[in-house]
């Protein structure tokens, strides 16, 4: 018998040991039975998390698949919470919400059944990606195996954005989609983690990434959508690259970028059409930054 979820956690061997079994307990300790799930550690000759998670997707048996990284852990009760809207509700995507840790692990809690789990239900991913805003993290997403398979949605198989990219895409490619406040995984925040220390080399590789995924997903609306088509992909798939337009933007001062690099970077992203940015009441921040970037690009670009 096949287990019903699939978890991958990427793994290399330069890794810390002690989190991975950390990871594993808080996923055996989740009261599932045996044989309905697997975990599946994921290398990848490169060491890449992209590549890592593909190999995990090619092993995977389940009806669902869940990413979890290796320092981070899955709250109590977290499957046994969300299994029954799986199986009652057969969605391509169930997101559920995180918090963050960085000291104590969070206690036990009571676990919540089928009927009482709050959720809002899309008919489909573009439905859901077209009136939110989100981070475009993997975790804390179960996702219907055979969907994926069948429109070919893997990750870019670098470490640096690879998640944002196939959110994207599995999102434009979703048929019903449940979303939960729920916190089901825990995200461990560190100060003092190597996420949070890069060199002049590691920033420019981050901020080249982010521009090489953007792209990407421009290629891919070119190739999935019809230039004059409005229908909900196109129109979700649009809002999405016009927030990661403005992500990058940000990137760029994170990832200390100077001001002749910047703005090297933001005529590139206008010669692409890129910018400026359309007018649109998506929120209430787009439309206060959108005419910020584009005066700026007008009077200097």
């Amino acid at each position: 018998m096949n287990p019903f979820i699939s978890i991958i956690i990427p793994f290399f061997g330069a890794a810390d040991k002690a989190l991975l079994q950390r990871c594993v307990n808080s996923i055996h300790e989740q009261g599932m039975e045996e044989g309905s799930y697997e975990i599946i550690i994921a290398t990848d000759s490169k060491e890449t998390t992209g590549g890592a998670r593909n190999n995990g997707m090619r092993q995977a048996q389940g009806e669902y698949i869940l990413f979890v990284d290796v320092d981070d852990m899955l709250l109590p009760d977290t499957l046994l919470s969300c299994l029954p809207v799986l199986k009652q509700y057969v969605p391509d995507i169930l997101k559920f919400d995180f918090l963050r840790f960085s000291g104590q692990f969070p206690a036990r809690r009571d676990r919540l059944s089928e009927s009482l789990l709050p959720y809002v239900e899309y008919p489909s991913g573009n439905d859901y990606m077209f009136s939110n805003n989100f981070l475009g993290v993997i975790w804390g997403h179960f996702f219907c195996r055979d969907y994926l398979e069948v429109n070919q949605v893997c990750f870019h198989e670098t470490s640096y954005y690879d998640d944002e990219e196939f959110i994207a895409k599995a999102y434009f490619y979703s048929g019903k989609m449940i979303v939960t406040p729920w916190k089901g995984y825990a995200y461990y925040h560190s100060p003092s983690s190597l996420t949070q220390v890069f060199t002049e080399e590691k920033y420019q590789l981050r901020i080249s990434a982010f521009k090489e995924m953007l792209f990407r997903l421009k290629t891919f609306k070119t190739m999935s959508c019809s230039h004059h088509a409005l229908d909900m992909k196109s129109k979700a798939l649009n809002r999405r690259i016009h927030f990661l337009t403005i992500d990058y933007i940000r990137q760029m001062r994170r990832n200390k970028c100077s001001i002749k690099e910047i703005n090297q970077r933001l005529a590139i992203l206008k010669q692409e059409g890129f910018l400026p940015l359309p007018s649109e009441g998506y929120s209430w921040k787009y439309r206060l930054v959108a005419p910020v970037i584009n005066t700026y690009t007008h009077l200097f670009i």
